[in-house]
């Protein structure tokens, strides 16, 4: 039984020494993966929120420059062929 603790716990030293932890955190996903699609954008009157949107495939994405997580709506009508999103 004293093996058994004694193997996990190097293992769970060994992986806290390793580079799966950076400085943006532990194991984040690269930053620099941006969807460069073209956005649509609607300022609002006082040029803050805005809300932009684009499409990954038939998904909409819609975001705001508040601190808030972008929403993805599933099959978006606005991504399909003559939808707002779609040029």
């Amino acid at each position: 039984m004293k093996r058994l603790a004694l193997a996990v716990l190097t293992v769970v030293v060994l992986a806290g020494c390793s580079d799966w932890n950076d400085d943006r955190g532990r194991g984040d996903a690269p930053a620099d993966q941006q969807p460069d699609q073209t956005r649509k954008v609607w300022p609002n009157a006082d040029h803050f929120p805005n809300i932009s949107a684009f499409c990954i495939g038939g998904n909409g994405v819609y975001t705001t420059t508040r601190e808030a997580p972008p929403t993805v709506i599933v099959d978006d009508p606005e991504c399909a062929e003559g939808g707002v999103l779609r040029d």
